[in-house]
């Protein structure tokens, strides 16, 4: 009989649709857990159900009741626990209802988990793409940088977990002193990015737990690796002397910026980044010594989603700016005009990129072995990812410049 009326009250609890006063998310452990030893047992439930009805000073709330009844119920008694991008375990008590994102990786992430906008309760300042997260701008900001995240902001809004970046941001700084202050004050943070290819599975696979989502996680995560193995299904049989040699750059940064960033991207279409390892600025010498066969220029573009498609006026003044420098004239690469211009929309490692370098792995692929990939369409691959995976209503037929130019049939020439 007890387990019975106990069952019925938490059923009565999860059903109840009676509106709840928001209040602080402090990371103390599971509603109800007298003990203290993460394991939500059904007397603990039951005698704070009955402490609740009764009254009881220090009782839980309606709220925490149904938190408590939630956990017992779909998460067997025990907090959802994850290991986040930097290397720490953090276990979530109850379920999320209020998150606050600082960084636009992260509303992308949790758009392609389907999570409700209305959970979405913080959201980084000033550079959302408007076309891209229409639906955003009446969300409150929380800074312009989540490496410079106002934390007296994101305490007003009362979230159970903050997402902060894992990896470094611009100039190299982190978002560890954030961290450190918002978990003082009792919230639970996870530190994920979203934006590295060699994680974002990973990432993906771990929000979807503790979100609760896991069917949404795995559908795009089997679209996504079907696409990326079969990409490198082809370019792993490619031996080194025919794989493709690429200069890569940062054009945002002064001329001749390279990373380490971009080499395993490369590397996955097929091609041989010519510093790779190394993140420094080089010169044209260096460039012209090593004999790039592609050079590939990645540039922070806020308008892509906003030009119509013929507007490339922009990414081909950074091509010609490239081409014409005057210590590359006349090399192979660019009597060629094997140079290509994407913008961070779907490239990785930038700090206003997204979750979508796998439709930039997609065009390198088809630069690098245009023969290899010659049925692969990076376009539609990007269509289906904004339709299916993020709702929105994007004509790329239309509207869209990412790349430039899309395909150039190149011009083997002997070296």
């Amino acid at each position: 009989m007890k387990k019975m009326l106990s069952y019925l009250l938490v059923m009565v609890l999860l059903v109840s649709c009676v509106p709840l006063a928001i209040t602080p998310a402090l990371a103390v452990g599971i509603p109800g857990d007298t003990d203290e030893d993460d394991e939500l047992t059904e007397a603990e439930l039951t005698s704070a159900i009955l402490s609740y009805m009764l009254g009881e000073e220090g009782a839980l709330d309606l709220n925490e009741l149904r938190d408590a009844a939630h956990v017992y119920v779909y998460w067997d008694g025990e907090p959802r626990t994850i290991t986040d991008s930097a290397d720490r375990e953090v276990k979530i008590c109850k379920p999320i209802k209020r998150v606050v994102c600082t960084l636009s990786h992260h509303i992308e992430a949790l758009r392609i988990l389907k999570v409700s906008k209305d959970k979405i309760v913080g959201v980084p300042s000033g550079y959302l793409d408007p076309y891209f997260f229409p639906e955003f701008d009446d969300v409150p900001g929380i800074g312009h940088l989540a490496w410079e995240a106002d934390v007296e902001a994101i305490l007003a809004l009362y979230p159970d977990v903050v997402l902060l970046p894992a990896a470094p941001g611009p100039f190299e700084t982190t978002a560890d002193e954030e961290q450190e202050l918002l978990e003082d004050a009792g919230l639970t943070v996870l530190r994920l990015t979203f934006n590295q290819p060699e994680i974002f599975t990973e990432e993906l696979e771990n929000s979807g737990y503790i979100f609760e989502k896991e069917e949404e996680a795995e559908e795009f995560i089997n679209w996504h690796d079907d696409i990326l193995n079969s990409i490198v299904e082809k370019t792993s049989e490619i031996p080194d002397d025919n794989k493709t040699k690429v200069y890569s750059e940062y054009y945002t940064y002064p001329p001749y910026t390279v990373t380490t960033a971009d080499d395993d991207i490369i590397a996955t279409a097929g091609g041989k980044d010519i510093f790779e390892g190394l993140n420094a600025e080089v010169s044209a010498e260096k460039v012209i010594f090593e004999d790039p066969e592609i050079i590939i220029s990645a540039v922070y573009r806020e308008e892509g989603y906003g030009l119509d498609t013929d507007d490339t006026a922009a990414l081909e003044e950074v091509r010609d700016d490239v081409m014409s420098r005057e210590g590359l004239q006349g090399i192979q690469v660019v009597e060629t005009e094997s140079v290509y211009i994407i913008t961070s929309h779907v490239w990785t490692y930038l700090p206003y990129s997204g979750c979508r370098p796998l439709i930039g792995l997609c065009y390198l692929a088809k630069w690098f072995h245009p023969e290899l990939f010659e049925d692969l369409d990076p376009k539609a691959i990007h269509q289906e990812y904004l339709t299916r995976f993020q709702g929105l209503d994007i004509d790329l037929d239309e509207r869209g410049v990412f790349v430039y130019p899309e395909q150039k049939k190149r011009r083997k020439y002997e070296r």
